[in-house]
């Protein structure tokens, strides 16, 4: 790598670019920030010319966190491991800048452009990985120190998601990397949401490797959606808790129930192989609110509960937290109900009979027609014969719905006269 190849502007994606001109519009990124005085040019390094420090070296070997380098048999030096993105490989032929020599050991003390660590303006190479301190914000992103120039981060390469307050960025230091750089126009532009997605992938693939479907983790609610909120399970790796797996209750808006920065335990459904999607459940956490059921609520008991929600074929009553029974249609009244509102209304409190339990499929069906019904034995959802006869469709043409209904009223009657049931 020369320094004009460093220093020269570069393309950057057509989206970023556009960001930048909306924030920066005509002005330069110094203006932007109102500096009071422009920063000092580096004499050491002319802004056309090369790095003259910039030589290649052959890497001899590896030990500790040093990376020993060859560059003539005569003459060798030495580059903190840090300074790479990638660990080099012995034999790896790579640039390096000659910062200083070591005092009595006659090494070169040696950086690398692009190198991770603090900015040095003389150094500085796209993208290199640096700390910068924030400064200042406008609405297209924040303004930042590097090496004593001015920089600018965009909004969209703060985080990995959207950003919609920049307050608690300013004055703090972040770790980014250099995506654009042109000395001549003093031009820098910075994103730390690069350096977060390289985190990002590193803390998946260790995730995938030790992640086990049915598992319950310890996460952090980091975005709350109509739909349902995405947990933090380690840094930059996030999981879906679907909105019905938030609670046993019905939740509408899981706004209600969540919010960023809250801690939850969470229960591993599914994992995608690339690791890319985790499905997590908060509800199956924790107890199972259906457990022991059928010691709470026996068939034949009468109870009060409070109507939640009203459907075509019957109203859903809340029993306890986390745990409805459902009126059907049928079993409202003793009398005939051709709406389910004509009946009942969400949020009212009704007397129930238990007609039926089943555990396994999270199920307690309920009668208020049981309670009023002559016979107080016949709690199942049968129909009689005058429940028949009120849906045949009387039509002198004896359509042949109205033949067939016909049929069975027939069919099923007795001799008596009483009423009976289906099946």
């Amino acid at each position: 790598m020369t320094e004009s190849s460093s220093s020269s502007p570069t393309p950057l994606d057509a989206q970023l670019e556009k960001e930048i001109a909306d924030a920066l519009g005509d002005q330069t990124i110094e203006e932007l920030m109102q500096a009071d005085a422009p920063p000092r040019k580096s004499a050491a390094v002319p802004e056309d010319e090369a790095d003259p420090r910039a030589r290649f070296g052959t890497v001899a070997g590896i030990r500790d966190n040093e990376v020993y380098v060859e560059f003539s048999a005569k003459e060798q030096g030495v580059c903190a491991l840090d300074q790479f993105h990638k660990k080099p490989r012995v034999g790896d032929r790579i640039e390096f800048i000659v910062d200083s020599v070591i005092p009595g050991e006659g090494l070169l003390r040696l950086l690398i452009p692009g190198g991770a660590g603090k900015a040095d303006w003389k150094t500085l190479a796209k993208d290199q990985i640096i700390d910068a301190m924030v400064v200042g914000m406008n609405t297209g992103g924040l303004e930042l120190k590097v090496a004593n120039q001015r920089a600018f981060m965009p909004v969209s390469q703060i985080e990995l998601g959207r950003v919609e307050d920049l307050t608690p960025y300013v004055n703090k230091k972040l770790r980014c990397k250099v995506m654009e750089l042109d000395r001549k126009r003093k031009r820098i532009v910075l994103s730390r949401r690069a350096v977060l997605e390289v985190e990002e992938a590193a803390n998946r693939k260790e995730l995938v490797k030790t992640i086990q479907i049915g598992e319950t983790r310890e996460g952090v609610v980091r975005r709350v959606q109509n739909f349902g909120a995405f947990v933090e399970l380690v840094p930059g790796v996030d999981g879906l808790v679907h909105v019905s797996d938030i609670s046993y209750q019905r939740i509408e808006n899981p706004a209600d129930v969540l919010s960023v920065g809250q801690k939850v335990t969470v229960k591993v459904l599914k994992v995608s192989e690339e690791g890319d999607r985790i499905s997590l459940s908060i509800k199956e956490a924790g107890p199972d609110p259906w457990q022991g059921i059928e010691a709470r609520y026996a068939q034949g008991a009468d109870l009060t509960g409070t109507v939640t929600r009203l459907a075509a074929f019957g109203a859903f009553v809340e029993l306890e937290p986390g745990v409805e029974g459902l009126i059907h249609i049928s079993q409202l009244s003793d009398q005939r109900v051709d709406r389910v509102e004509q009946a009942v209304k969400v949020g009212q409190q009704v007397t129930a009979r238990i007609t039926e339990v089943d555990p396994r499929k999270h199920r307690i069906g309920l009668s208020i027609r049981a309670l009023t019904a002559k016979d107080v034995h016949n709690t199942t959802e049968t129909t009689s014969k005058e429940d028949l006869a009120k849906y045949v469709v009387k039509d002198t043409k004896k359509a042949r719905t109205g033949e067939s209904l016909g049929a069975l009223l027939s069919k099923f009657s007795n001799s008596s006269g009483q009423k009976g049931g289906i099946g």
